[in-house]
């Protein structure tokens, strides 16, 4: 993923860019970035609302079809599992992001710098909520995101082990890029 981050030399203007797109691995940005960055955009979108719930209803409902929950969906021990999931969720794309843009990088760094930027989308969030009226910030809801970000890199990690994940992990860029219909450089 890191051509299509590349800095263009001086001196080649948008034709370099044009160039430089054109040979951009874009099944992997389709299959490991843009999920990443709808999540996020999703997540800033419903921190940003006064009553997130109304949202969240259906999608809600759904999981708790699947999940039951005792008493009122979004008490406050509630808010904490969503918090949890919602952060695991959000660190396995990042990881899946950071991990393939890694070049050379030590998995040690890619598992931290991810727990580090999830953590910070955390903080992000919760001053965020400060701001929106009929929101808090809480700590505590800073402290599930943080676990729910260390425990979803540790569960990818760990589902990474079983070699069909890995196999459709590596793979399917591969062949988004086919279906895409744009053809397999690598620079």
């Amino acid at each position: 993923m890191g051509n299509v981050l590349r800095v263009i030399p001086c001196g080649q203007g948008l034709g370099g860019v044009v160039n430089q797109m054109k040979r951009a691995d874009w099944g992997g940005f389709v299959w490991y970035w843009l999920p990443l960055l709808l999540v996020a955009t999703g997540m800033i979108y419903l921190s940003s609302l006064s009553v997130p719930q109304q949202e969240l209803a259906v999608f809600l409902n759904t999981v708790h079809a699947f999940i039951p929950v005792e008493g009122d969906m979004f008490s406050g021990n509630n808010d904490k599992v969503y918090h949890f999931i919602e952060y695991a969720i959000l660190a396995v794309l990042t990881y899946r992001a950071f991990y393939y843009s890694r070049k050379g990088q030590s998995d040690v760094f890619v598992v931290l710098l991810t727990i580090i930027c999830v953590v910070l989308f955390g903080c992000t969030d919760e001053l965020h909520q400060w701001f929106v009226p009929l929101r808090d910030s809480d700590v505590w809801d800073l402290m599930a995101d943080a676990l729910g970000g260390i425990s979803g890199v540790g569960l990818w990690k760990a589902a990474l082990s079983f070699p069909a994940i890995r196999f459709f992990e590596e793979r399917i860029p591969l062949k988004l890029q086919v279906a895409l219909g744009i053809h397999v450089l690598k620079i």
